[in-house]
């Protein structure tokens, strides 16, 4: 069997790599949800292998579909759409599950980044009713002025940096297009499974009918005995 004609997976395994696949997906999405969740430069340089490790998944497809890269394209999609969720499902629900309603008030601002076209990104610092300082750095495009008051979610853990309120009234749209993009993405990873697994068939059938019938010697052997007899006669 040429090189070419060598199945890139041994037959009957593909089962055990959409397995592996898709829980190396499930972990990834978290570990990128819980690092940028945490906020900083801290949280983003956690992230950068497991967005790295991410993006590079579906390119594995071309293995699993033995050659084609079809499948690939059509799974980076929906890593694509997986990895902006990841951005914000997880810490968005933690938030949901066991943030605190806050009535804060905004004790100072600073535009911590400015783009060309001269907008920020404010960094503040809020106070909650008892007048403390809330942990975590609150960041929003929108400018609101010392002293006033917003309605947003702290974390009581002080573990991530407290939210708007009204934000996650609306994250039920992230948790739509998580389930969509990972459902898409499943199935792609199974049907290029399918169709790499039937290649690998057609492959393993050609090879054995290539395959050299070997000759046992018991012929030649009676032969050579046959003569034997004849002349000790």
């Amino acid at each position: 069997m040429n090189d070419s004609e060598k199945p890139l997976l041994r037959p009957g395994r593909a089962g055990t790599w959409v397995a592996v696949l898709l829980a190396v997906t499930v972990l990834t999405w978290l570990v990128v949800g819980v690092a940028t969740a945490l906020g900083g430069w801290i949280g983003w340089l956690v992230a950068a292998v497991p967005i790295v490790v991410f993006i590079a998944l579906p390119f594995s497809l071309y293995w699993l579909s033995e050659g084609r890269t079809g499948p690939s394209w059509v799974a980076l999609i929906f890593t694509i759409a997986l990895l902006v969720t990841a951005v914000a499902v997880p810490g968005d629900r933690y938030m949901r599950a066991a943030g605190t309603p806050v009535t804060a008030t905004v004790a100072d601002v600073s535009c911590s980044y400015e783009n060309r076209s001269g907008r920020c990104l404010y960094d503040y610092t809020l106070r909650g009713p008892d007048g403390r300082t809330l942990p975590g750095a609150f960041q929003d495009t929108v400018e609101y002025p010392p002293g006033s008051s917003l309605s947003v979610v702290a974390d009581p853990r002080g573990v991530i940096a407290p939210r708007l309120a009204a934000d996650l009234e609306t994250t039920w749209i992230f948790d739509l297009a998580t389930l969509v993009a990972f459902a898409g993405f499943a199935a792609t990873v199974v049907l290029a499974a399918v169709l790499g697994e039937r290649r690998r068939r057609e492959l393993a059938a050609t090879a054995g009918e290539r395959a050299p019938v070997r000759k046992t010697g018991g012929g030649s052997g009676a032969k050579r005995g046959s003569g034997r007899k004849k002349r000790g006669r």
